[in-house]
């Protein structure tokens, strides 16, 4: 690989890593309204995302693959027969993200033996950081295979273009950097690798290699299921390879083809089976049951005018259409179609692999949910293949070029423009997303270029007016961060300068039975942790879990009905019956706190947050007591962790504004009130809390506009009410 075109390639990912990552609300001199969108580089989602990070912090922390434990796991509390937690994702991605995983843990372990406070728990930013990295080395060194793959069709220069402008002009650009703990640009990698080992071994006799390719196969499955679709692209190469041999007889042909299908289902077994037995120790059945579940119910109410419509839809729709959302990768798709001698050959295969992930798309009840179509992301080196041979025609063709690049670079600025707005100024959910995306670029640019550069990204943070003073969270984000990431550019590039690629995929095509023996030995390793991980539990333990879960539940409703006696009852039961976990103790917490014995209530939240120490929630109620009891720097102490647990939690900063007003220090409650609001402009209580800060500080002016705020957004009481007859008396209000 030319080092120029290695440098493009590495820069643009680090240029694009830089502009894009939101390092979140990381320190208190950073605005909470600098950070846009829900993610951060620190934030992981409690569906998907935790389902695959579940996996890894588990197993290196707790030894095991019981998730009921998992703090921010949204199906924690959702048991299967079997009473493990349900988990619908795969392991692949903790298995590949495991030594970042541990460098974040040795970052920790550093930090926590300088005396800084960082948890070694999992949870902590150093190894999330460390996941994020994870995330974006795998993407470059997926974008490094599709380099190869589309050098095999087009010139040095096309290839680098292809390489970027399909990663770029897609969604895959949001998970990499966004939403990092999906497990997209893994995906993205063992996809090109699939398909550049395919390239290589598909006319092979060698059954070794066969296998191989299955394994990879299953590696890739093992990532994300729905690539089962890959199986149509071997299954239908096979069928040509063997239609165009017209010397040996049919028996032979059938002969070698059950050969080669069933070597390569082996090796697909081999590496998929850890996953088969995860499932089946969790969820009682070797498949994912959520996935199962909705394949039944589409293949079942299968109508081909329905799925007609869906493919229509699918093109075309205001949403996600990719003829709107993916113009760049669609282009792939049509040159496919152009002349070429590689994709002569391939062309059957390549296009049944896609007929077979767009009607799993298609067929699914559910959609993505998310950023884009992202389940065609394992689509895009395959793509990539097509839109080198329509760059590399193009350059060939004199005044195309230029309108080629034009159509590029739009389309990656659109995706751009896109990102910006999602779930910024439109919601992922919007019925035309892209659409109104697309048609309010003009307006983004114009009226609200801020949002251009989005959210807590290296550039906006580092140039923020007024820094405050550095502490080793700054160190950790700003410095250490990206040098991570730059490190793991610098360390692929010199193996790619060190190592060219070409030689390392001799020595990889060389090797099947290495390969295939590393492959089975992991896979039985695996399979050996996974079966002391998640033992099978007894029938007493399962009802006990069942119990305890029944005791929440009907805690919940004594509870709702006020009927306090009765729910602390349930809640200690449940409590006695699972006493590691957090949730009866904070809500016996909370059943005090209504009664309003302060005491009582910060006693169990105490208790609970040993379990779980960074429940932003228990942390506000229990500074907010300790507030009401006169305890104002435990007070303190309680909502800075509460604020730092969730950057975004308004009545926090709230909270603490009351304690700094009881300090006589309303400077820094006006600053707290601030943040509330920015989080939340129509929050009618901080605009209210506002306003008698800016009182104390008798600036009268300031302090109107905010108590006029709160009484439009209908704040009532007997503060305003003083408030209002104050400034209504004092026709001289003290200036700003």
């Amino acid at each position: 690989m030319p080092r120029k075109s290695l440098i493009i390639l590495g820069g643009g990912f680090y240029f694009a890593f830089l502009l894009l990552t939101p390092l979140g609300v990381f320190n208190d001199w950073i605005p909470p309204r600098l950070q846009t969108g829900y993610y951060s580089a620190t934030l992981i989602d409690a569906g998907d995302d935790s389902g695959y990070y579940a996996y890894l912090r588990s197993l290196f922390f707790d030894g095991d693959l019981d998730f009921i434990n998992e703090r921010h796991y949204a199906h924690a509390e959702k048991l299967t027969p079997t009473g493990y937690v349900f988990n619908n994702w795969q392991i692949g991605q903790a298995l590949l993200f495991s030594p970042f995983f541990i460098i974040g843990h040795a970052l920790a372990l550093l930090y926590a033996a300088l005396g800084y406070p960082v948890a070694l728990d999992g949870y902590s930013a150093p190894y999330l950081l460390a996941t994020a990295v994870a995330s974006g080395t795998w993407l470059l060194a997926g974008l490094i295979l599709v380099y190869h793959l589309a050098r095999k069709i087009a010139s040095d220069r096309v290839a680098w273009i292809t390489a970027l402008s399909i990663w770029l002009a897609s969604p895959l650009l949001y998970f990499t950097f966004i939403r990092q703990r999906m497990a997209h640009t893994l995906e993205f990698a063992i996809s090109a690798l699939l398909i550049v080992s395919w390239l290589h071994w598909r006319k092979s006799n060698d059954l070794l290699k066969q296998a191989v390719l299955g394994g990879i196969l299953g590696l890739l499955c093992m990532v994300r299921v729905i690539n089962v679709a890959f199986f149509a692209l071997i299954a239908v190469d096979l069928l040509v390879i063997l239609g165009r041999d017209k010397t040996s007889p049919v028996s032979k042909k059938v002969k070698d083809y059950c050969l080669r299908v069933a070597a390569f289902s082996c090796g697909f077994l081999l590496l998929m089976l850890p996953q088969l037995v995860c499932w089946y120790k969790l969820n009682g059945i070797p498949l994912p049951p959520r996935h199962l579940h909705f394949a039944g119910e589409g293949l079942a109410g299968f109508d081909p005018v329905a799925y007609l419509k869906n493919l229509s839809s699918l093109l075309f729709d205001p949403k996600w259409g990719l003829i709107l959302s993916m113009p760049v990768a669609m282009a792939g798709f049509f040159g496919l179609f152009i002349k070429s001698e590689l994709l002569k050959d391939i062309r059957l295969a390549l296009l049944a692999y896609l007929a077979g992930i767009f009607s799993i798309i298609l067929l699914y009840p559910e959609d993505s949910a998310s950023y884009g179509h992202r389940h065609l992301v394992s689509a895009l080196p395959v793509l990539a293949l097509g839109l080198a041979r329509l760059l590399e025609w193009c350059f060939g063709k004199k005044g195309l070029w230029p309108l080629a690049m034009s159509f590029v670079i739009v389309g990656v600025a659109a995706q751009y423009f896109m990102i910006a707005q999602y779930k910024v100024s439109l919601p992922y959910n919007h019925p035309q997303f892209t659409w109104e995306g697309l048609t309010r670029i003009p307006q983004l640019i114009f009226e609200r270029p801020g949002q251009l550069l989005r959210s807590t990204n290296f550039f906006r943070v580092m140039f923020l007016e007024n820094p405050g003073p550095t502490d080793f969270r700054d160190v950790l984000f700003t410095v250490i961060f990206p040098i991570a990431q730059l490190i793991s550019i610098v360390g692929i590039s010199w193996m790619a300068v060190r190592f060219p690629l070409k030689e390392r995929l001799h020595i990889y095509f060389s090797s099947p039975k290495t390969l295939l023996t590393a492959g089975a030995l992991t896979s039985l390793l695996l399979i050996g942790v996974i079966s002391v991980a998640a033992p099978a539990k007894t029938p007493a333990e399962i009802q006990a879990r069942k119990d305890y879960l029944k005791r929440l539940k009907e805690g919940d409703t004594m509870l709702a009905k006020r009927d306090l006696k009765h729910a602390r009852l349930i809640y200690q039961e449940a409590a006695e019956i699972f006493p590691s976990h957090w949730n009866p103790y904070f809500k016996i917490g909370a059943s005090w706190n209504i009664e309003g014995n302060l005491v009582q209530a910060n006693a169990f939240y105490a208790k609970g947050l040993q379990l779980n120490p960074t429940h932003t929630v228990a942390l506000t109620n229990y500074g907010s007591n300790l507030n009401f009891m006169g305890k104002l720097e435990p007070a303190e102490s309680k909502l800075n962790d509460a604020v730092r647990a969730w950057p975004f939690n308004k009545i926090a900063y709230d909270a603490l504004a009351q304690v700094y007003i009881k300090m006589n220090k309303p400077d820094r409650a006006v600053d707290r009130l601030k943040r509330a609001i920015d989080i939340d402009p129509n929050y009618g209580a901080g605009h209210a809390n506002l306003a008698v800060a800016y009182t104390l500080l008798e600036r009268g002016a300031l302090a109107q506009v905010h108590l006029d705020r709160a009484v439009r957004l209908g704040v009532k009481g007997p503060v305003i009410d003083q408030l209002l007859d104050l400034y209504k008396n004092n026709t001289s209000a003290p200036k700003p």
